[in-house]
């Protein structure tokens, strides 16, 4: 098997339905052990090793989530989870979608993280600006999600944002509103009823672990 996905609990490693093997890293105590900086220098997870690479010939060992699926994709992929030119108008959305979830998506969830925990004040101009622009993310994914679930197939876009939108919530807990929110509600019930989605969470963190699908989010309990 020469395809190995190394994983770091808590954090954004997918599942794709590809035969792999699975090497499990835990935190240290909240970031990244010296096993997962010994395979790549950005000591960053999800890595992919893939022994022998189609296009190198060589071992390759690859970091960053959008890099990890794009090379996956054309490896392994045959067409699958992703658009094309050919697919005309879903390309372009396609390729918005996939690139807005790690590019300003995930970053505009960090920065309310971090400066909550810098202040309390809810009134403070930072994190007022913060939830202003957490608030205008998740207000185009609501009125956009028909766009990008209005395919009958999965996507790498999926993928890409669907980290951001459950587990990262333990990290800093968003909750979404039941009624400007019941789109993205509706997108992470079905996201949690899929089996692959259900057989990736407890390959990746365990059998006990909840995944976070509702609208409300319990902050994860250091260490975990």
């Amino acid at each position: 098997m020469p395809l190995t996905i190394h994983h770091l609990g808590r954090s954004q490693s997918e599942q794709l339905g590809i035969k792999y093997d699975f090497v499990f890293h835990k935190c240290d105590p909240i970031l990244a052990p010296q096993s997962i900086k010994d395979l790549h220098p950005s000591g960053t997870a999800p890595v992919v090793e893939d022994a022998k690479s189609p296009f190198t010939k060589n071992k390759v060992v690859l970091a960053e989530s959008g890099a990890i699926i794009d090379y996956i994709l054309a490896t392994y992929g045959e067409g699958r989870f992703a658009r094309t030119p050919k697919d005309s108008e879903e390309y372009i959305q396609f390729l918005e979608w996939y690139y807005w979830a790690n590019a300003s998506l995930q970053p505009t969830l960090f920065r309310v993280l971090m400066n909550r925990r810098l202040s309390n004040d809810p009134e403070a101009a930072h994190i007022k600006l913060d939830n202003a622009k957490l608030e205008g993310a998740l207000s185009m994914i609501e009125a956009r999600l028909g766009i990008l679930l209005g395919w009958n197939d999965v996507t790498a876009a999926d993928i890409m944002a669907i980290c951001t939108l459950t587990t990262m919530r333990g990290f800093c807990p968003i909750g979404f509103d039941e009624q400007n929110h019941k789109n993205i509600l509706a997108y992470l019930k079905r996201v949690g009823d899929r089996p692959a989605y259900q057989k990736a969470m407890k390959v990746c963190e365990g059998e006990d672990f909840v995944p976070i699908l509702g609208a409300k989010a319990q902050q994860f309990v250091f260490p975990y």
